[in-house]
């Protein structure tokens, strides 16, 4: 897939599923977001990451939009985005 080429929300997280299991790791971008705070620190980019198990829905009522991962640039930190956040993968521009 060409770097120029977007590509589409729900394919980007099976792509991202796929590579993970085969132990692969991805390059995503993100813009930073804490509803906590009610801030942003800006966007993300994270070359290296592998999905993790995130929230059952018995755990929170964000578990169907928060991605969990493994951020391998920072250390094995286990890492959470929003997927509606999610603006690249693999150098592809990501589009709804």
């Amino acid at each position: 897939m060409s770097s120029n080429q977007p590509i589409r929300l729900r394919e980007a997280v099976q792509r991202m599923r796929d590579l993970t299991e085969l132990n692969i790791p991805f390059s995503i971008g993100f813009v930073k977001c804490d509803l906590s705070l009610n801030k942003s620190d800006g966007y993300k980019v994270v070359r290296k990451a592998l999905l993790r198990n995130g929230y059952r829905s018995n755990q929170s009522d964000k578990s169907d939009v928060l991605i969990a991962y493994i951020d391998y640039d920072n250390q094995d930190k286990n890492r959470q985005f929003y997927l509606p956040l999610l603006m690249m993968f693999n150098g592809n521009k990501v589009i709804p």
